[in-house]
């Protein structure tokens, strides 16, 4: 018999599991308890709320059951899901947004005869029963209400408390990875417990933009309440991600970054000007309490062209001093030259401090000039032959064969290179006066040239940003013939030649020939 069940579907195991339900599907341990275990684990490993759709509505009653709570790491909530779902309980039907006047009507006088914590709709009722039972190891929750909707307010506010009495009773000393998405006014909210997260390892924050409807006049927590909720996570936190696209004063969680002395990846996409009170909490970070630092990402946004280079007056690494560096990546979201004085500033530093470790680098939207390039990476050039740098992807403002002369010298012992330019010559200068396009000349010139030392064997060029649609074949075709260890191209395997029908002919005419 267990030979047979053995050659059921996978799939047909996963049906059986949920049409029996919990009362009777205890009896597949009796067929296969293997395969029982993989198609319950599969099922309900992951209980995704942020779409309240049937199939999800079907297994929310099952998770009552110790059994199968048991089963569920990935906890994910939406505010705006569990907002539609209470807005279309109290209207009594499925609910548009923005609402129509006969709705908005029906609404307001709806929700001023109810208490709106206690018509909670069923769904957010049984997300608030079954937390007890539950203990994840992730928990991703996102306030993504619709905003500007009338008694706005009070709806947020009974559904912050339904989302949170989830969120509170499925934290514990084992929640490991912990997801928030918020408008930065409603980050109160996520230090409103005491609950102390012992055992976290990752914790990605990620600001949402202001919602079109009415501004909140709130404000972003103050540094105690912020500072008491990093104190109260795990002093080994491994991760963190900070994501913010607003022009927003984040200082008070900023300052608390020195309190992470443990962690190992940092990932920032913020806007970092003096006025967004970021810089000095960053700076702080890098230059004391990054010691086991292994990989930084910072992607830089800005509120326009005008005011990157005011705005950017450091890297918030002057004195940074990460030793254990491994990958650093760094987009500076604008090709504008004028920003390399402060890149080749800060980062030679960074370089040196960690020229044993460094295997990966990414500078994305500088745009260096041929001057800039060559004196960014000499840093690399008096290293020995164990150099760490494997990898090294770079922005380029023109792309020549002597950008190509000066990457074979500098870094000789890296195995892959992107490059990313914006121009075969440059826009003001005088124009180049040959019959040859641009690239065309650029082949040429790389085609007489030579790189036999060079260890290189993935090339990648793009035009202007990296993405697969402005990917350069063209360009990369010329490598393998003067750097012969090349077999890589986009990180793929050169494609192999292949003969045409051109060849074929005189082959065949060879051949009867008998030649």
């Amino acid at each position: 018999m267990a030979a047979a069940v053995n050659r059921v579907p996978f799939e047909i195991w996963l049906q059986i599991a949920d049409l029996m339900g919990p009362a009777y599907s205890g009896r597949l341990y009796g067929v296969n308890r293997a395969w029982f275990e993989i198609a319950m684990n599969a099922r309900y490993r992951v209980l995704d709320a942020t779409v309240l759709k049937e199939r999800v509505l079907s297994r929310l009653p099952l998770l009552r059951e110790p059994g199968i709570a048991k089963r569920v790491q990935i906890l994910s909530i939406s505010g705006r899901a569990l907002q539609g779902s209470l807005i279309n309980t109290i209207i009594g039907h499925k609910v548009g947004f923005p609402m129509d006047r006969e709705t908005l009507s029906i609404f307001n006088h709806r929700i001023q005869a109810l208490n709106v914590a206690g018509v909670l709709s069923p769904q957010v009722q049984l997300l608030g029963e079954i937390a007890a039972t539950l203990s994840p190891t992730e928990y991703s929750i996102k306030w993504d209400f619709h905003e500007g909707t009338p008694s706005g307010e009070l709806i947020h506010a009974s559904l912050q408390a339904a989302i949170l009495e989830v969120a509170w009773r499925a934290f514990g000393s084992g929640l490991k990875k912990l997801n928030v998405s918020v408008r930065p006014e409603r980050f109160h909210a996520v230090l409103s417990s005491d609950v102390r997260l012992e055992s976290l390892k990752e914790l990605h924050l990620k600001f949402l933009n202001t919602s079109s409807g009415a501004e909140s006049t709130a404000t972003f927590p103050e540094s105690d309440r912020v500072s008491s909720f990093f104190t109260r996570l795990n002093p080994h936190l491994a991760t963190l991600t900070i994501h913010f696209k607003v022009d927003y004063d984040l200082s008070s969680l900023f300052h608390c970054l020195p309190l992470l002395i443990h962690l190992r990846r940092l990932s920032l996409h913020i806007f970092l000007s003096r006025a967004s009170g970021v810089h000095a909490g960053l700076e702080s970070f890098l230059a004391h309490s990054s010691l086991k630092l292994r990989h930084l990402t910072v992607v830089l946004h800005h509120a326009d062209i005008l005011s990157a280079e005011p705005d950017l007056p450091s890297l918030a690494m002057a004195r940074a001093h990460i030793p254990a560096l491994e990958t650093l990546d760094i987009n500076f979201g604008l090709p504008q030259p004028a920003l390399a004085t402060t890149l080749l500033r800060e980062l030679h530093d960074v370089f040196n401090g960690a020229r044993e470790t460094l295997h990966t680098l990414r500078l994305e939207g500088i745009a260096l000039s041929y001057a800039d390039l060559a004196a960014l990476t000499s840093v690399f050039a008096d290293r020995n032959s164990g150099d760490a740098l494997q990898s090294l992807t770079i922005s380029v403002h023109t792309l020549t064969a002597n950008c190509i002369d000066t990457l074979a010298r500098n870094a000789p012992h890296i195995r892959a290179l992107g490059i990313i330019f914006l121009y075969f010559n440059p826009p003001d200068g005088p124009p180049t006066y040959t019959p040859m396009t641009p690239a065309s000349l650029f082949k040429r010139e790389l085609g007489e040239r030579a790189y036999p030392e060079w260890k290189l064997r993935d090339i990648s060029i793009w035009h202007r940003k990296r993405h697969v649609d402005t990917s350069r074949w063209d360009l990369v075709e010329p490598f393998p013939a003067c750097v012969p260890s090349i077999t890589v191209f986009f990180g793929e395997p050169v494609p192999q030649r292949t003969v045409s029908e051109s060849d074929v002919v005189p082959r065949m005419l060879a051949a009867l020939q008998g030649n």
